[in-house]
């Protein structure tokens, strides 16, 4: 009886540690992914047929992003042109240059007849004598209030009178500047700055009116610069110190030069901020006014690839496809900066020596809305 125990206490142990050897090996097949089951989620699997349909470039840090080209023109620097009018009406009396001439600060350029300037020079005079008679009566009540035979009211009066005389030569003075050099009724145009006559459209005998058109242009030929016009979006690339290459349709070479300084006010119309550049070469060439394309090369490294890498997916994310392994490829998100020259850099997302897909990444994505 007690042997007959003994066996059935075996029977039944062997029989549990045959329920719990299963159980662990139904448990361990569960975790197991079936041998059929798909990639894992972001990665694409594609046939060997379907290779030669997709190319791929290794990743890696580029010593110089792609540049920026922009549209340009030829322009004066600030300071180095202006344009000159007739400050009162008159009529012209003599015309001293001619369209290209050379000129000095100071030179006359043309003489005119202005009635209104006699009368403004004849107001400078009296004012002037007024000033000084004012003068002398504030000297006088002031010594005879020091001698006890003046009023204080007296040398007040006096003094208020000299004020009001002060401010009226002030006014006069002005005046006659604004008029400019001359005797009596003529009034000369003179040169402001060393330069070139660019235009002239004075005559002798014809009638001006103040404020008119100009009558004579200046310019200085050789100081010159490279206005570049960049969009609000690329601004944040550009800084001073860059350099540049503008080609002009009209000039053989293209005109190397250095970014000097940046727009801080953005155009309303255009969207775009003036970036100035200064020509490091030979300008004789130049007119103001050329147009052109300027090439503003970056001096940062980093990661850039071909614009059509990218692709964009719902809601704006932008992703590409990487190297996962034979026939695999990974889709990875990530962040960009402005598409450049048909390259964009890649600032995050992506490390040096990874294999990415540049041509045919549409394939492998079905929910990707646009390339780059």
């Amino acid at each position: 009886m007690r042997t007959s125990n003994s066996i059935c206490l075996c029977a039944a142990a062997v029989s549990a540690l045959f329920a719990c050897s299963r159980a662990t090996d139904s448990r361990a097949v569960a975790t197991e992914r079936p041998a059929d089951a798909g990639p894992p989620s972001g990665v694409v699997s594609v046939s060997a047929a379907s290779l030669p349909f997709l190319k791929t470039q290794a990743v890696q840090v580029e010593a110089a992003l792609p540049a920026l080209r922009v549209p340009a023109r030829v322009a004066f620097q600030e300071g180095s042109f202006t344009q000159l009018s007739a400050p009162l009406s008159g009529r012209v009396v003599i015309v001293h240059v001619s369209s290209g001439d050379k000129v000095k600060s100071g030179d006359p350029l043309v003489t005119l007849n202005c009635p209104e300037a006699s009368s403004a020079r004849s107001q400078l005079a009296t004012a002037e004598a007024e000033l000084r008679e004012a003068q002398a009566a504030l000297a006088r009540e002031t010594k005879m209030l020091s001698q006890g035979v003046g009023t204080e009211r007296d040398r007040l009066s006096a003094e208020i009178k000299l004020a009001s005389e002060r401010a009226e030569y002030q006014r006069a003075l002005e005046t006659a500047r604004f008029v400019g050099t001359g005797q009596g009724s003529m009034v000369v145009l003179r040169a402001p700055l060393d330069g070139v006559i660019l235009s002239r459209r004075a005559t002798v005998g014809a009638a001006v009116s103040a404020g008119a058109e100009p009558l004579i242009e200046i310019g200085d030929p050789q100081a010159l610069w490279i206005i570049a016009d960049v969009f609000e979006r690329d601004l944040s690339l550009i800084r001073v110190g860059l350099r540049t290459s503008t080609v002009l349709k009209s000039l053989p070479q293209p005109v190397q030069g250095v970014v000097t300084s940046i727009g801080s006010v953005v155009s309303e119309s255009m969207r775009t901020a003036p970036v100035r550049i200064a020509c490091t070469g030979d300008v004789s060439l130049l007119r103001p006014g050329m147009f052109g394309r300027t090439q503003i090369v970056s001096d940062e490294s980093g990661i850039a690839l071909p614009a059509r890498a990218v692709l964009i997916r719902e809601g704006g994310e932008t992703v590409v496809y990487v190297g996962h392994g034979p026939q695999q490829f990974e889709r990875r998100k990530v962040v960009i900066g402005p598409t450049l020259d048909g390259r964009v850099r890649v600032l995050t997302g992506l490390q040096p020596a990874e294999t990415v897909v540049i041509e045919g990444a549409l394939l492998l994505d079905g929910a990707a809305e646009q390339l780059l």
